[in-house]
């Protein structure tokens, strides 16, 4: 009896149960043990920055190289990229503000970092190619990116040193290229699968929308109005969401398996019947006479000896049990003891974790007065440099005076001395003369020009008139080379009708051949094989074959394990060919409703085919519906009544071209060029083959010729053009000569005049430095006086910032102990949290084996039970055992052959031999047992995946709580950036988000919609910069966040991000805004780099100013 019932296996019915169990395996393989660890080591590799210490060790050297982690972006380059020309632009290791005025470039370099590192237009909102962002007017564009590779943690340094270079080039013409470099330019790779690696490498989530916020995104988030808006884009930019939905979808697998388990309990009971009926008929039948008692009692004897053997079995597997359930107890000791020792630490870890914030407000408050003292003596220092730079700068003024008064002198004493003889001529006349000829060499030049970019046109189109004539006429060329080659080919009689699909389509159906025992079905294919052209329709073969199209290179396949050893096939034989491979399971409909009933044929009238290869057509490409109609004007008129399940005519023009029309809400028509080679059987003979293909071949002749005489008088057009152009060009330049010479004499004889109002100008000249110098000295005493009283001021304010310093450094280290205590507690929490991971799946590992070895011993003691309850029928045991029966198997097995010859007579009265009840009777056994066997694998299996998903439900939960509370605690600290209060409230259940604050005037906290756009906006940034906190990626990068804020609160938003960001070590972050913040950054912070636009209005952005 078959486990799966029919109402499982139908069109639209219910999957069957070996797809569910299929499925389950699977499900259960990828919950081991094992295949849980692998990911996390794989994690541990991929995003080494989570295990450096985050607190620097030498704080008086930010500029050390091996100080800051690598992966960090240092420099980028574009070439004709958007709307850069040629840029560059240098990135420091934390913080970066990239501002200037909207259309300067801002976002198109944040748009070149995510495509540099590997994402496509698409994921930028920037287009949908990559070829959309190239230059205007140009045919290619490159981005280079360099990312830092020294210090500790770097990237296969022995390979790529401290730099890694790379290189992406977008063409019009073809496809983006990759180019992994090393420190010295050496190219290592050109596959972006090594680009991946580095990028994951130094976990730099491209994809992550969370962490390369566009325009777009920054204004999904930082808009969002709801708590259920902000829930979703804080669990998606940590990536909870993919886990808890990748979970729900291993629950619905669950208890899909546990609904096909119930099916099959239900064909377990009629086997059961089944097994019950055959041994009531034995029995019957062996009651009858003494001999078949003799007989039956025999053949107990040898069903007994076998449930002696199967008892000594079972009790070796209750040995077993018992040795697996005292390991069981001792583990469950020591995971006893890990987890009070993780309770301990816990508490422990509480307590620090309160001081730690107690220091935190104590290091807050001394940073700020360090802050404050260190502002004031840099005013002062300021002050002071700016007057002793003035001063410097009077100093050398006042010495250029000089040197200018002496060089005045010099030129008065030249002219005195000089003889002041006027030249003959007019100089007026000689001066408008020469301009003249300027004027005109200047007009000729840019005629000369104009000609030479007419004559640089006429070059490119003779250039791409040639190449698109080699490439028509090699075209025609080959598919002549083709057809000739078919012909010969049906001539010798060689008609391989499958080398019409690939020429290594004959191997791939013997090797499929060869394989057939490795498939569940024999695939079809290819289906063009299996379809022919009925007589009377095959001067449309053709026609049929181009609307069938890659349908009839498809193969058809059973299932996806099929699927993949056919492909496997494919791969093997070098199939070039792209052919389907469908998983179909063929079944039978009425599809007559569905057809067309006109006066006109369909394609399906036309087609002899196999029922399954009928009912596929009829899905895939609906011939049912498809009429043929020799011409075009008719089936415009008829498709214009809107036939019922008409969907496409076929109209023949030409043997070698035809018509695809249909009408829906206007009539559509689409010519169709056919291909020479048959992919589908026609019943045709070899001379109406071979008169096709000489037709064809002599249409290429001709079409070949007349293509060569319309190229040729094309180039000849061009030519003619370019020599006339050329003559022009050359007379010009004449003209341009002759008038040059015309000019350069008139030139001479204007240098030939003396200038006497030089000597008047040098006179005033040194009147004038004279009243500068007085001036200047003045400046200089007055300098002199604002140092000394700078230098006074200056004193108090140095000895304050010493005692600042010194209380900054001691709040400091005290806030270092306790972290560092703090991560070794962590240290130990994690050790303990991985000895009792390892424990429990030790342990889990053992409940496997214990349950095994019941389900074994159970399947012995159900078996043991069985065989002598089928023994019993037989014979007791003490019967079985008794001194007249023979003691071994062969004296048992001789004694039933002896009886059952004296029982052979016996037999003609009853209807069946006793041979045939009994294997009736065992026949029913083995199918009735097979099925238990298979129902208690099925159960097992759910139960490991139902207590996997368990455990990985729970661990979500704890990746929950430990993010969103990572996330609050950072959220708090921006809060007491404003003097502020409050946290985040994660309702998991609702899926909510909601912002609380509370201010000093506030007795609660009260939700953020109910406070001003200015606080909600700054509560988003707050919000931005919580979530970056928990994601530990390598590069973040921001697009405009401040465009909807006010100019208070974009200032106090930025404050806060370079306060949080301009220290932090682990991770670069690039912000783009249009404001200016040179007016808010504090220039002496090394962590903070301000790099400024140029102008949209300059044509060519070649840099930015930092």
């Amino acid at each position: 009896m078959d486990l799966e019932s029919p109402a499982s296996s139908g069109h639209g019915g219910k999957r069957p149960a070996s797809d569910v169990d299929t499925d389950l395996r699977s499900l259960v393989q990828t919950m081991t043990p094992e295949s849980i660890e692998r990911p996390r080591k794989r994690a541990r590799h991929l995003m080494p920055m989570t295990q450096l210490d985050t607190q620097s060790t030498n704080n008086d050297d930010p500029q050390n190289p091996n100080w800051l982690p690598p992966g960090n972006v240092k420099r980028v380059k574009l070439r004709n990229f958007m709307c850069h020309e040629n840029f560059e632009l240098d990135l420091g290791p934390r913080l970066n503000f990239i501002v200037g005025k909207n259309g300067s470039g801002k976002s198109a370099v944040l748009t070149a970092i995510t495509i540099g590192l590997g994402a496509k237009a698409t994921d930028t909102n920037r287009g949908s190619s990559l070829k959309d962002l190239i230059r205007e007017g140009c045919r290619s564009s490159k981005i280079v990116l360099v990312l830092n590779n020294a210090g500790y943690g770097g990237y296969q340094q022995q390979t790529y040193g401290s730099e890694i270079t790379i290189e992406r080039t977008i063409k019009k013409d073809g496809p983006a290229t990759f180019s992994v470099k090393d420190e010295s330019g050496k190219e290592i790779s050109s596959k972006k699968r090594d680009l991946q690696a580095i990028v994951d490498y130094f976990a730099i989530p491209v994809m992550n929308p969370m962490c390369f916020l566009s325009q777009d995104a920054a204004r999904s988030f930082l808009t969002a109005s709801s708590p259920a808006d902000r829930y979703k884009h804080f669990m998606r930019g940590t990536l909870l969401e993919d886990t808890e939905n990748n979970l729900n979808r291993a629950v619905e697998t669950a208890i899909s398996a546990q609904n096909n388990l119930n099916f099959h309990a239900k064909n377990i009971k009629a086997l059961r019947r089944e097994y019950e009926d055959s041994k009531r008929l034995l029995k019957e039948i062996s009651a009858n006479h003494d001999l078949n008692r003799r007989k039956k009692a025999l053949q107990g004897k040898l069903l007994w000896l076998s449930v002696v053997e199967n008892e000594n079995s079972y009790d070796k597997l209750q040995h077993n049990c018992s040795e697996l359930q005292n390991k069981i107890q001792e583990i469950e000791n020591k995971v006893g003891r890990k987890q009070d020792s993780i309770e301990r630490l816990i508490t422990d870890q509480t307590a620090v974790e309160q001081e730690l914030e107690r220091a935190l407000n104590t290091w807050q408050d001394q940073k700020r007065a360090y802050d404050d003292a260190r502002h004031g003596v840099n005013q002062v220092k300021l002050e002071f440099e700016t007057q002793k730079q003035n001063r410097s700068e009077t100093a050398k003024l006042i010495e250029e005076a000089k040197a200018k008064i002496s060089a005045c002198e010099d030129t008065i004493k030249r002219f005195e001395e000089s003889r002041r003889l006027q030249l003959g001529g007019d100089r007026k006349q000689l001066l408008k003369e020469a301009e003249h000829f300027r004027d005109k060499i200047e007009q000729q030049k840019k005629v000369r020009s104009d000609y030479g970019l007419k004559l640089q046109k006429l070059l490119d189109d003779q250039r791409n008139i040639e190449k698109r004539r080699d490439t028509e006429i090699a075209a025609i060329a080959s598919a002549m080379r083709h057809h000739q080659e078919e012909l010969k080919r049906v001539r010798s009689g060689d008609n391989n009708f499958l080398a019409n699909f690939d020429r290594n389509m004959e191997k791939v159906v013997q090797a499929i051949q060869a394989n057939i025992k490795r498939f569940s079905a024999a695939p079809i294919g290819p289906l063009g094989a299996y379809v022919t052209i009925r007589n009377e329709y095959k001067e449309w073969t053709r026609s049929i074959q181009a609307y069938l199209g890659p349908t009839l290179n498809a193969f058809i396949v059973a299932n996806g394990e099929d699927n993949a050893l056919l492909k496997q096939i494919f791969h093997n034989c070098g199939l070039r060919l792209k052919a389907p491979v469908i998983t179909y399971k063929p079944y039978a409909f009425d599809y007559t409703s569905g057809k067309a009933k006109t006066k006109y044929p369909t394609l399906i009238d036309a087609l002899d085919c196999s029922a399954n290869t009928r009912y596929l057509f009829i899905d895939q490409n609906r011939i049912e519906k498809v009429l043929l109609i020799k011409d075009k004007d008719d089936a415009r008129r008829f498709l214009a009544e809107k036939p019922e399940n008409v969907s496409m005519a076929l109209c023949r023009l030409t043997d070698n071209s035809g018509f695809q029309c249909s009408y829906r809400l206007a009539f559509s028509i689409n010519s169709v060029d056919y291909d020479s080679n048959l992919r589908i059987r026609a019943k045709a003979s070899s001379e109406e083959v071979t008169t096709y293909l000489e037709k064809l071949i002599e249409q290429e002749r001709k079409k070949n010729k007349e293509a060569e005489i319309s190229y040729k008088e094309s180039v000849s057009k061009v030519r003619d053009q370019i020599v006339a152009i050329r003559n022009q060009i050359k007379q010009i330049e004449d003209d341009i000569a002759v008038d040059g010479r015309k000019e350069a004499s008139l030139r001479l004889e204007l240098e030939k005049e003396v200038d006497t109002g030089i000597c008047v100008q040098a006179e005033a000249d040194i009147k004038s430095y004279e009243e500068a110098i007085t001036s200047y000295l003045l400046t200089i005493a007055d300098i002199d006086k604002k140092l000394d009283e700078i230098g006074q001021r200056g004193q108090p304010l140095k000895q304050i910032l010493n005692e600042t310093k010194a209380s900054v450094q001691a709040a400091d280290d005290a806030l270092s102990n306790l972290r560092n205590s703090i991560s070794s507690r962590s240290s130990k929490l994690e050790q303990l949290n991985d000895d009792v991971k390892y424990y429990r799946e030790k342990l889990d590992n053992y409940h496997m084996k214990l349950e095994s070895t019941r389900t074994k011993s159970g399947e012995f003691r159900e078996g043991i039970q069985e065989q002598i309850s089928n023994a019993e029928v037989y014979c007791r045991r003490e019967v079985a055992f008794a001194a007249d029966m023979p003691e071994s198997i062969d004296d048992t097995k001789s004694e039933i052959e002896r009886v059952s010859q004296q029982i052979n007579r016996a037999e003609e009265r009853v209807g069946l031999s006793q041979d045939e009840i009994m294997a009736l009777f065992e026949n029913s056994k083995s199918k009735y047992n097979n099925a238990v066997t298979k129902y208690a694998e099925i159960e097992t299996a759910i139960k490991q995946v139902n207590d996997s998903i368990k455990r990985r439900l729970q661990s979500l939960s704890y990746a929950k709580a430990d993010t969103c509370g990572t996330a609050d605690l950072d959220f708090k600290e921006s809060l007491r950036f404003r003097n502020l209060s409050g946290g985040l409230n994660f309702d998991f259940n609702k899926k909510t988000l909601n912002m609380l604050l509370k201010t000093p005037n506030d007795e609660q906290p009260r939700n953020v919609d109910t406070f001003s756009g200015g606080e909600k906006s700054f509560a988003q940034t707050s919000l931005l910069l919580a979530t970056w906190r928990p994601m530990r990626s390598r590069v973040i990068a921001l697009d405009e966040f401040d465009v909807f804020m006010d100019q208070i609160y974009r200032e106090i938003g930025s404050k806060l991000i370079m306060t949080k960001l301009s220290k932090e070590e682990r991770t670069q972050t690039i912000i783009i805004t249009p404001q200016d913040i040179g007016k808010i950054a504090n220039f002496d912070d090394p962590g903070i780099r301000i790099h400024k636009m140029n102008d949209p209005e300059r044509a060519n952005n070649s840099g930015a100013r930092a």
